[in-house]
């Protein structure tokens, strides 16, 4: 059996490991969330080049949406289809956005008004995990509950 003094060092390099991994796991999630803010708010400016400097260069999208699945590749692409999504409504805003850890990855939410001048008002929600790393987010997969009249 081990001595006392060696157990008790054993557990405090043990301590010391734990601790780095927590404070490497603290700042990788406060990074990510500072990542996933600048995605939320380049959204509620609908800042498409602003949104597609969340992503890496290579980051993909993919969106199920009440009509189809919605896939897109590389940055651009992926704010083109954001822009396609949310260019249209007049009176266009971001009514409310939550982020949330989730594991290994980031859970965003957001919710979104405008007016449509054949159907009025309506809303929609859609909500993602991503994967964020020191490059951006790297992959964004999400669901869309599709325009719901708000009226």
């Amino acid at each position: 059996a081990p001595s006392p003094a060696r157990g008790s060092s054993g557990s405090s390099a043990r301590s010391c490991d734990e601790r780095r991994r927590a404070t490497f796991a603290a700042m990788t999630t406060v990074q990510a969330s500072a990542v996933a803010s600048r995605f939320l708010d380049a959204l509620s400016r609908r800042d498409f080049e602003g949104l597609a400097a969340t992503f890496k260069e290579d980051g993909r999208m993919r969106g199920l949406v009440p009509s189809a699945l919605r896939e897109a590749g590389g940055r651009d692409a992926v704010a083109e289809r954001f822009r396609i999504w949310n260019s249209d409504g007049e009176d266009w805003e971001l009514l409310e956005s939550d982020i949330e850890e989730l594991a290994d990855v980031v859970k965003l939410r957001w919710r979104v008004a405008s007016t449509d001048p054949e159907v009025g008002r309506t809303v929609y929600e859609q909500t993602a995990y991503a994967e964020i790393d020191e490059g951006g987010i790297a992959w964004m997969n999400l669901v869309c509950s599709g325009d719901r009249r708000a009226d």
